[in-house]
């Protein structure tokens, strides 16, 4: 069989934009910027004829570097202008164009098992009973808040809820298509609608429970609870919408909960000076300082109180 060479042009999100095999012992690939390259790249910092591969008989390349300024990087080390460098495979950087290099003698890694996770096998329903959950709260509040005008204060609560699903779910969407090429419109709005859902349901539970038993340590749990909660959905949400390896989509997602409660606590500054359930606390009142003086003793007290006696049956 013939020696084989694919070389894959990657764009910025590691997409194959040019795909071109080349078959045959001592068969040779230049690229570069000139239109007479085999491959030409449209890249400010390569040369006119910047990189020559050869293809050798025994199967691999021999990269050679043509005299350029900024040269021919793999794996991040600079290929020697002189005698070149033979590989098996690998990515080469030419300028700021990454070019992927495949020959049939290259190791391929075993087979990956393909399995999707319970948010991309069931995103309709969870999607679907998230967006209820936020229908009943709104339709749940109206009631409790306006029970004179129930109809008027349903259609806007609903409307509210949808308008935040929407941009929450809308947004995260088009940073899916923008980096990954696809919407996942569902995955998102699963993700926005049961984050909402807990985050509501949650903060009213928080309410009651404090009032039926008045345990001081349910404050720091809910907001502990919350802090999770925007973290776990916002690290799914940079899973399915961006190319972050998980340590970057971790640290990101930590901001989540700084954000929100940074958010929460400057509405908190606004509101609750208005809710009539407030009570402010005025500076501190002390007793004044207590004198211990010797009590007279009974019968003194009664011939006293006696003199007193005419004038108050008078």
């Amino acid at each position: 069989m013939d020696p084989v060479m694919l070389l894959e042009v990657l764009d910025d999100h590691g997409d194959v934009v040019l795909r071109q095999r080349f078959t045959g012992g001592q068969t040779r690939c230049s690229i570069g910027r000139s239109l007479s390259c085999d491959i030409p790249i449209d890249d400010p910092f390569a040369a006119a004829e910047h990189a020559l591969l050869t293809l050798r008989e025994d199967g691999r390349v021999q990269v050679q570097d043509l005299g350029t300024r900024n040269g021919v990087r793999i794996e991040g080390m600079r290929i020697d202008a002189r005698e070149g460098w033979v590989i098996t495979g690998g990515e080469l950087r030419i300028g700021r164009t990454r070019v992927r290099v495949r020959t049939g003698s290259e190791p391929l890694p075993p087979e990956r098992l393909f399995r999707r996770d319970l948010l991309q096998v069931y995103r309709t329903p969870i999607a679907l009973i998230g967006v209820l959950a936020c229908l009943a709260f709104a339709v749940f509040m109206a009631w409790l808040v306006r029970p004179t005008a129930v109809a008027q204060a349903v259609i806007v609560g609903v409307l509210v809820a949808a308008a935040i699903l929407g941009l929450w779910a809308g947004s995260w969407a088009l940073v899916s298509r923008l980096t990954v090429g696809a919407w996942q419109l569902r995955i998102h709005l699963a993700l926005a609608s049961v984050c909402v859902a807990l985050w509501a349901w949650g903060y009213w539970l928080h309410g009651l429970a404090m009032f039926a038993l008045q345990w001081r340590w349910l404050t720091p749990a809910m907001v502990a609870l919350a802090g999770v909660v925007a973290f776990l959905v916002a690290w799914r949400h940079l899973h399915y919408a961006t190319r972050l390896r998980r340590f970057a989509s971790l640290l990101m997602a930590m901001l989540a909960p700084v954000l929100g409660g940074g958010v929460w606590w400057l509405l908190d500054q606004q509101l609750d000076p208005r809710t009539v359930n407030r009570v402010v606390q005025g500076p501190p009142i002390h007793p004044p300082s207590v004198r211990v003086s010797p009590s007279p003793d009974l019968p003194g007290f009664l011939a006293g109180a006696g003199r007193h006696k005419p004038g108050a049956n008078q």
